[in-house]
């Protein structure tokens, strides 16, 4: 072959392989696919099938409960306004007074009846310091001292009466979630019903759209951060064959099994990098990557982070205000009793005494103390709608279509009530034993695994994202490469091969043996 011919070959040989080493340290691979690593091992326990079906089933859970509360925890949510209007729409069918109906419902459905006497639980916010100061000066101590008291002899109800300021408070708007938006619209999510919204249409969509992504890039072999090794000695084989032939060929003339086994071996390191893009699957595994971090990067920003720990930390203090007060064995109700018992004890007053005197001074805060738990609303329920249809000589269908019509925030919490205390221990859709069996696992899971999960790999993802090209690019450039030098390498050695034997042109080489066949100015 000839000289010039061979030295153009093998520098470009050279050039593919310092530009497979160029493409490994240009596009920071060592650092990003490390992290990448990284990330996959730490967060593909939340994109597994599983967590994936889990995750949709707490947040449906939590959008349960969000249906509930939104209609009764602030004037805004307009249940509380709704109730008169019942009791003087059930008087105008019934030709009862008011009183009567009032009384009747106290009578029949004591429950129900305390909690719409409750709303909105804003109320009982408002009244809950003047509470904790009239049981000071009753008991002759300090509100200090009362809440302590609480805390020590009443934890239900404490915990319950801890929480419910930041629920009320911040129900229309969270407090640390001021930057946190939507993805798509980035429409600002501030009160409870739009953060249930962001996690159920926003965030985990994202865990259900790529658990084969992540799956693959965890699972197949090899590790995402073993390929800028392969890649830098596929890169350092090409480069180092290349000056050496390089160099072979100004200094020597003849060669041609040499050249043939170089050309041979530059083939197969076209092909060992064309085997690393098939075999190994780097199609769909980068290609899954590059799809899973365009997704999934608007949950990796600054504001979203703040505000997912936020939002969630919000959502903890509404199962710290619900856990105690929606089933008897969170453990309110059963110090109701209790509690009116100490402070007769402590005044001398009948418990019959301090009951009228906490209805006079603070009424929505009794009310609520007579509701719980609120899985005896629920029970009242089916009946309460019976009571109705019989009063008002209609069907329960009809009952439930007026209630509707004319008390949709009403019916919109006693609809989603009953999910809420039948689903407190049993959340639809997981199975025993699993974190979010529970209102308190679901809470927990996102609280405390999902979200630290997000924030202790955002540095990472944002490594894995912060440099050009995308990583759905990376797998194609690899293979055009491998196609170009096995290409290039094949077109080489078949010319060693077919010159020394059909002798394509005169003196493009020297067979040996019959070097005297050949001029000597094309030697």
């Amino acid at each position: 072959m000839r000289r010039a011919t061979s030295v153009v070959g093998w520098l470009v040989v050279v050039l593919v392989g310092v530009g497979i080493l160029g493409l490994v340290y240009g596009f920071s691979l060592y650092p990003r696919l490390h992290a990448g690593q990284r990330v996959v091992d730490n967060l593909t326990p939340a994109f597994t099938p599983e967590a994936a079906a889990g995750d949709r089933a707490g947040i449906n859970f939590l959008s349960d409960a969000v249906n509930t509360l939104d209609p009764i925890v602030t004037p805004k949510g307009g249940a509380a306004s709704e109730v008169p209007k019942l009791v003087s729409f059930v008087s105008k069918r019934t030709g009862l007074t008011q009183t009567q109906v009032l009384t009747t419902l106290q009578q029949k459905f004591p429950h129900t009846t305390a909690l719409l006497q409750t709303l909105p639980l804003s109320s009982v916010n408002e009244e809950v310091p003047g509470l904790v100061q009239f049981l000071a000066t009753t008991l002759k101590t300090s509100p200090d001292n009362v809440l302590a008291t609480l805390k020590q002899n009443f934890p239900a109800i404490h915990q319950a009466v801890t929480a419910l300021p930041t629920v009320t408070q911040g129900w229309n708007a969270v407090p640390g979630t001021e930057k946190l938006t939507r993805f798509s619209t980035e429409q600002p999510v501030r009160s409870a019903p739009e953060i249930r919204s962001y996690y159920s249409s926003d965030v985990v969509p994202v865990v259900e759209r790529n658990t084969t992504n992540m799956a693959q890039l965890h699972d197949w072999w090899p590790k995402v951060d073993s390929f800028p090794l392969i890649l830098t000695v596929v890169g350092a084989l090409a480069a180092g064959l290349g000056v050496v032939m390089l160099v072979f060929s100004l200094m020597v003339k003849r060669g041609r099994g040499v050249k043939m086994t170089a050309w041979a071996a530059v083939f197969v390191v076209g092909a060992a990098v064309f085997g690393l893009v098939f075999g190994a699957g780097l199609f769909a595994r980068l290609g899954g990557a590059g799809h899973l971090v365009d997704d999934a990067a608007p949950v990796f920003t600054d504001a979203r982070i703040a505000g997912d720990k936020a939002s969630i930390g919000f959502v903890s203090s509404v199962v710290d205000l619900a856990d105690p007060i929606v089933l008897t064995e969170g453990g309110a109700a059963a110090e109701v009793p209790k509690l009116v018992a100490f402070v007769s004890r402590q005044t001398g007053l009948s418990q019959a005494a301090v009951l009228s005197t906490l209805q006079q001074k603070f009424p929505h805060t009794t009310a609520l103390l007579q509701a719980i738990p609120l899985s005896e609303v629920t029970a009242e329920l089916p009946r309460l709608v019976a009571f109705l249809s019989t009063a008002l000589k209609a069907t329960p269908e009809q009952v439930n279509a007026a209630l509707g019509q004319n008390f949709p925030h009403l019916a919109q919490a006693i609809t989603y009530l009953p999910k809420v205390t039948e689903g407190w221990k049993n959340v639809p859709g997981t199975t025993a034993g699993s974190p979010m069996h529970t209102a308190v696992g679901v809470r927990d899971y996102f609280g405390k695994a999902v979200v630290p999960a997000l924030a202790a790999n955002q540095a990472d993802f944002n490594e894995l994202n912060g440099h050009w090209p995308p990583l759905i690019l990376v797998t194609p450039l690899l293979g055009a490469i491998s196609v170009v030098v096995m290409l290039w390498a094949g077109i080489f050695f078949c010319a060693c091969w077919g010159v020394g034997r059909w002798r394509y042109g005169p003196g493009l080489y020297e067979v040996p043996g019959e070097a005297e066949r050949v001029p000597a100015h094309l030697g």
